[in-house]
């Protein structure tokens, strides 16, 4: 496998209108005399022209121009200077005043040149470039595009295309079966295949056809190319956009819309009538969809692309303030996430569900320890649906009021979100399979962490031997291990009473580290620890109290604390407890109410030992003053003999799964491969 990425969130150049080739001519008159020159950019508000001549305009100068200088189609503009480049004799210039014909006489012209393939279309380069070569992941992603009839194009050298249909796959006997809408090309071809958010490009030298299908191989290899990292997705009919032209207020433009997304959007665009060009700024604009209010944007023409079926607009978007925020995004994901939900009073619904889907009864535990947390659940729940951006839970609806599977996410660190209490359990009759519904939920949850410009990480705590964790995180954390960007971390989950007979042994003194302690910490996590495992649980001295994670929290009505403590044997530090907790009923496990044990030295010393025992028992004591009944404990010493000693409960074995958002593109993608219903 070999990945090629841009580092970090590809840039927007700030272009105004249309570059142009070099075959265009343009004469600027400056009040002295006629200066030719070469046409360099055009938009409807400005020009930039090469001259040949040494005239040398001032800014503020008035100007007229004559564009396409000996063309049928040219045409004569006033314009005012607005500048000039002496290293390069350009100048720039900007229409006065325009009136409205005028405006459409520029549009002409660049529909004109456009025809003429003197406007040159920006290259596009992908975010994202993977060469796969693992058999079984070329087999797996080969199902889900037949699965799912997957469509795509059939392209030979010379540029001649076929609309293709992914029909079947057969594993066994090695081949992929194409539909193609066309005539299929008699020499050697590459197909080019839509992914959920990518394109899968594969070249074909052997093929044949068979019972009207076009039938080859399995490849051996993919290349999978991302031009973006927001998924856009098709907008439903009744999705129209509208705002008044900045520069022409008398033109209203009314458009359905092609697609969505978070960040944007498209549509198609009458070049006459809407007057719009690359970089054209929109203060306003207005999204309305059936049966919710219209949502008020500020936005920015990014580009205009040629279709078979007319000239396809594409918009970013970024909302007013907060509460518009909201609103796009519940436009936005109504239309991207139709199966699932955010919003609403779903915590009856999913309590119920998590006592029919077993989720109480995950190892070490039973229905009855978690009767006293219903009430707290649901205030949390609720607290939360007024903070999207702390966390929120995702419902796949089977009824009125019955929930089918369900998904938190949350993000307890500065910049790391947490999926948990995943849970799901049809109700009798329905008619829908588990991967459906995970792969439902689990897009859904992890979709909007894209705009949050903060996420830097993802993490879940897992449970070690559940399939379906295995065959997606852990599957996929082994793919990208070695770049740094993933991490898988063993752990077994202990839980332990807060009010049980806990014992300080003899000889250990447990307290507030040193600052010289303090920083023998950080050096030793930092040498025995993955660097994604510190970043993403903030176990670093930056960010380690947790100083803008609690002040968001606290803004929202909702607990959250970590410290630090130093168990010492003859005043040599031997052992420290990262100790933290979360609001009460965020989790129903307590994963956030933990104690992570950190030994300065080998841990299967006695006196290592005795210091994890009086800082589980200092713990204790710091849990019993903040209410709490239980916490958790995650070992990940190779020398257990304290846990015996503690008498804590075992909840099973489990691994820390860690991811980069910068794969959440990659994750998704492979989610929707993992889980896409097998075909029939």
């Amino acid at each position: 496998m070999h990945v090629d990425t841009l580092d970090g969130m590809p840039s927007r150049e700030s272009l105004l209108g249309y570059r142009v080739g070099t075959e265009l001519n343009a004469v600027a008159s400056f009040g002295g005399g006629d200066s030719p020159g070469r046409l360099v950019q055009l938009s409807l508000e400005h020009l930039t022209l090469r001259l040949e001549s040494r005239a040398v305009p001032r800014p503020g100068q008035p100007a007229s121009v004559v564009v396409g200088h000996g063309e049928r189609w040219a045409t004569l503009l006033e314009a005012e200077v607005m500048g000039v480049h002496d290293a390069r004799p350009e100048v720039s210039l900007r229409f006065v005043a325009p009136p409205l014909d005028a405006g459409r006489r520029i549009v002409g012209v660049l529909e004109s040149l456009r025809d003429h393939g003197l406007l040159l279309t920006p290259e596009t380069r992908p975010v994202w470039r993977e060469r796969i070569d693992r058999a079984d992941r070329v087999a797996r992603i080969c199902e889900a595009l037949a699965a799912r009839q997957a469509r795509g194009v059939a392209r030979t050298e010379d540029g001649h295309r076929v609309d293709i249909t992914a029909a079947a796959f057969d594993a066994l006997d090695g081949k992929i079966l194409w539909r193609f809408h066309g005539e299929v090309p008699r020499r050697s071809f590459s197909l080019e295949v839509f992914g959920y958010s990518s394109v899968v490009h594969m070249p074909v030298r052997e093929w044949r056809e068979e019972s009207g299908l076009v039938v080859m191989p399995t490849p051996k290899e993919l290349v999978r190319f991302r031009h973006r990292w927001l998924r856009r997705t098709l907008a439903s009919p009744t999705c129209v956009l509208g705002f008044d032209h900045p520069l022409w207020p008398q033109v209203h433009v009314r458009r359905a819309l092609l697609d969505v997304s978070y960040e944007g959007l498209s549509f198609l665009t009458e070049p006459g009538e809407d007057l719009m060009y690359p970089g054209l700024k929109l203060p306003v604009v207005e999204v309305s969809l059936d049966g919710r209010a219209p949502v008020r944007l500020r936005a920015e023409v990014r580009n205009i692309s040629s279709m078979a079926s007319g000239r396809r607009c594409g918009l970013s978007v970024r909302p007013l303030d907060n509460e518009g925020a909201r609103a796009w995004r519940a436009l936005v994901e109504v239309q991207m996430h139709p199966s699932t939900e955010a919003a609403g009073d779903w915590n009856s619904a999913t309590w119920k569900l998590f006592e029919h889907s077993g989720y109480f009864r995950l190892p070490g535990k039973q229905p009855s320890d978690f009767v006293g947390l219903r009430e707290k659940f649901s205030e949390t729940q609720d607290k939360l649906a007024e903070r999207p951006d702390l966390g929120y839970r995702v419902v796949r609806p089977a009824e009125a009021g019955v929930a089918e599977a369900t998904l938190s996410v949350v993000k307890p660190y500065a910049g790391s979100w947490m999926a948990h209490q995943l849970a799901r359990h049809p109700p009798a009759g329905l008619r829908t399979t588990a991967r459906e519904a995970l792969r439902d939920i689990y897009l859904r949850g992890y979709e909007p962490t894209q705009v949050d410009p903060e996420v830097k990480w993802f993490f879940a705590f897992c449970e070690a031997n559940v399939r379906w964790v295995r065959y997606t995180k852990f599957e996929f954390a082994t793919w990208y291990q070695q770049t740094g960007q993933t991490c898988l971390v063993p752990f077994r989950l202990m839980e332990a009473e807060v009010n049980a007979a806990w014992v300080v042994p003899v000889g250990i003194d447990v307290g507030a580290p040193t600052e010289e302690e303090r920083a023998r910490f950080f050096e030793h996590v930092a040498s025995t620890r993955p660097e994604a495992y510190r970043e993403a649980l903030d176990l670093v001295p930056e960010r380690f109290d947790l100083e803008v994670t609690r002040r968001d929290w606290d803004n929202a009505g909702l607990g959250r604390e970590r410290e630090l403590m130093v168990a010492r044997h003859a005043g040599r530090p031997v052992a420290l407890a990262v100790v933290e907790t979360a609001q009460p009923g965020l989790n129903l496990f307590n994963v956030l109410d933990g104690v992570r044990l950190v030994s300065l030295e080998d841990d299967a010393l006695p006196e290592v030992q005795d210091a994890f025992m009086a800082l589980l028992s200092r713990a204790a004591d710091w849990y019993r003053a903040r209410g709490r009944k239980v916490f958790v404990h995650y070992v990940e010493a190779e020398c257990v003999e304290y846990v015996e000693r503690a008498a804590l409960a075992d909840l099973g074995e489990g691994k820390l799964w860690v991811m980069s958002a910068r794969l959440l593109p990659e994750f998704l993608e492979h989610l929707f491969e993992s889980t896409t219903p097998r075909a029939g």
